[in-house]
């Protein structure tokens, strides 16, 4: 699963269905029949399914040629009309022109605030170290805003995607970089990092970077992923976190819950092989597994304190169970341990038996003397 998948599936906030349509080194093994079947399966049937069961749109540096016109046109319907959201990545999907010219004449490109058409006409894309400059103007929403404080603005050597606002963009962050000293928005060397705007009755983004690297980059950034989840929560109308530290630690929370029980699932399932009576620890896996949908709920309602707080001693319960079953896999494989330890004691003492037998009483027999013929013999 690529990336960007991954971490939406831990987030509890987030239901996806990941298509990939991209081939490249993150999606290793793809081919074209495979992604042309996973459309098939998962993208959906008519228009009506796409915006019943979908809120928002995640494009993420997509290959257009695996999209039909009419697919394209019901995400741009979906937006315009049923106010789904939407955010797409690389201005114009990528540093190729193969790539990037079929996005641009897509029905989809125009409910994005990146102008495609006008980007792909350009030299668009340069290498060049790239700083992110947030805009405080009070006028533009405080999505981006409210990260000012966790966030290194600082991303260094980068191949840069240049973004043109269309009339109406709200500009949320700048790329500041030496490689377009053409371009003005609105100061020479400055262009848009991060864009939205309302387009019919959906709210879409633009980003000029690749999500998930970048300004995105958990390294670089260990608040990026916040801040994108932040953006998608924006465009669904959710009210966005006051306490952005809080929300970050309480994800990263949610996601050692899954490592953790991940991990105790699968020594259960191990020690079942060998006979180990596992039906105590899954009861109580079952029990904590109820105390996390609890707390994912406070987490649905934005009541993240005491979301935090049911997740905190829930950990603290998950990790007495690891001990548990790490216990049980001691005690399941002891007679294991027994049995390989008498198998080896017993070929030591037979092969030390045979090798004392042959190398070492042999030395208790008389050799046998040789009978040489001599002259007085005959």
């Amino acid at each position: 699963m690529p990336w960007l998948g991954s971490l939406l599936t831990n987030e509890p906030m987030t239901d996806v269905t990941v298509i990939p349509t991209r081939i490249g080194s993150h999606t290793v093994g793809l081919v074209p029949s495979t992604i042309k079947r996973y459309m098939r399966l998962y993208f959906p049937r008519t228009y009506q399914q796409l915006v019943e069961k979908y809120d928002f749109l995640l494009l993420e540096q997509i290959d257009s040629q695996y999209f039909t016109t009419k697919q394209f046109e019901w995400m741009r319907r979906a937006v315009d009309d049923d106010g789904i959201g939407g955010l797409q990545d690389r201005s114009v999907m990528s540093m190729h022109i193969w790539l990037s010219m079929p996005w641009s004449e897509t029905p989809l490109a125009r409910a994005f605030p990146n102008d495609a058409e006008a980007v792909v006409r350009t030299d668009y894309h340069r290498n060049g170290n790239l700083d992110i400059i947030i805009n405080e103007d009070p006028d533009v929403p405080d999505v981006i805003r409210r990260y000012r404080d966790v966030l290194n603005l600082h991303v260094g050597p980068w191949g840069n995607n240049l973004m043109i606002p269309r009339p109406g963009a709200q500009i949320y962050t700048w790329s500041k970089t030496n490689v377009f000293p053409e371009v003005a928005y609105p100061i020479p060397g400055l262009f848009p990092h991060i864009m939205g705007w309302r387009y019919g009755k959906g709210y879409t983004w633009s980003v000029q970077d690749i999500l998930g690297t970048s300004f995105w980059t958990p390294t670089i950034n260990p608040y990026g992923n916040d801040v994108m989840i932040s953006m998608i929560m924006y465009s669904c109308d959710r009210r966005l976190p006051d306490d952005v530290v809080l929300v970050h630690n309480l994800r990263a929370s949610f996601s050692r819950y899954g490592e953790i029980k991940n991990f105790i699932v699968s020594l259960i399932e191990f020690v079942d092989k060998f006979g180990a009576k596992t039906s105590p620890l899954e009861s109580k896996l079952g029990d904590m597994d109820a105390s996390w949908r609890r707390a994912r709920e406070l987490y649905l309602e934005q009541d993240y304190a005491a979301s935090d707080q049911e997740i905190s001693r829930l950990l603290e319960s998950l990790e007495g169970l690891r001990g548990d079953a790490l216990r049980l896999k001691d005690r399941a494989l002891l007679w294991i341990y027994i049995i390989e330890w008498l198998s080896i004691s017993g070929t030591l003492l037979v092969s030390g038996s045979v090798v004392w037998t042959l190398m070492v009483r042999r030395r208790l027999y008389r050799r046998a003397g040789t009978t040489r013929l001599t002259a007085e013999h005959y």
